[in-house]
């Protein structure tokens, strides 16, 4: 089995990093909560104090010893200019070895929503790259690492206390109500990670999504009378981007849980 470093063990990351060593990986991994670590250190995961969102990037050698496969899974904080994020994951990427490999959790969110089916190659990123922080980060990755990295394209993130109906619960004149929504449940955000670990799947760009795309108004009012929440008013207007995932299921063999 492998040695797996997961930078930021989060919402994502501390569930990822179970599963892993659940099937027999070794796990390590960083936290900007001190007072995580115990919590962490009793699920089997490894972990060190690093806030991603300081600029020291000395990691403990432990941390980046012998590591095979890396995932970047923290978000970009305070962000003061289009680069200096992906300027970040790159000085965390060289702390690694030459033989490490890298998954980076990157967002659907780049797509422009003017494109309506984005696929992985639907606009140049490289062309947003100096505008859009996300896009530069995707650039300098793959310039430097090259085939030894993949890029998953998350789209918006739920499940277990996350949810996004609680923001919309009772509000009123809502924008856009027809606007197709772009989500993934948390437990195939960790499959498609695992697909690409056990498949070799290197060098590539991946969107992950749900097969439905159901309007705003369609599912965060269905979500609201689940869970009892007051139910939210959408204008209806709009339309929008829908994510693509038909590349996760012919390459990976993934399948996604209904939303």
């Amino acid at each position: 089995m492998s040695k797996i470093a997961v930078i930021g063990f989060g919402w994502l990351g501390t569930p990822l990093g179970e599963r892993l060593v659940e099937i027999g990986h070794t796990v390590v991994g960083t936290t900007r909560t001190l007072e995580k670590i115990s919590v962490l250190q009793q699920l089997q995961l490894t972990v060190y104090y690093w806030n991603s969102r300081e600029e020291n990037i000395t990691f403990p050698k432990d941390l980046i010893a012998n590591i095979d496969y890396c995932i970047l899974n923290f978000p970009p904080g305070k962000v003061e200019n289009s680069q200096q994020y992906g300027e970040h994951l790159w000085e965390v990427s060289k702390r690694f070895g030459t033989h490490t490999r890298f998954i980076f959790v990157s967002t659907t969110g780049v797509y422009p929503e003017h494109i309506l089916d984005a696929t992985e190659d639907s606009f140049d990123v490289e062309a947003f790259a100096n505008t859009h922080h996300i896009c530069y980060a995707e650039h300098i990755l793959r310039t430097h690492l090259q085939e030894r990295l993949t890029i998953i394209r998350m789209a918006g993130l739920i499940g277990p206390n996350r949810h996004p109906a609680k923001f919309f619960a009772g509000r009123k004149e809502i924008a856009n109500g027809n606007q197709p929504v772009n989500l993934i449940q948390q437990k195939d955000s960790i499959q498609i990670i695992l697909n690409i670990l056990d498949q070799g799947y290197w060098g590539k760009v991946v969107n992950a999504c749900a097969d439905e795309h159901p309007t705003r108004k369609e599912y965060y009012t269905k979500a609201c009378e689940g869970f009892g929440f007051e139910l939210p008013e959408f204008v209806d207007e709009g339309d929008g981007k829908i994510v693509n995932n038909e590349i996760s299921k012919k390459e990976i063999s993934m399948t996604y849980s209904y939303l």
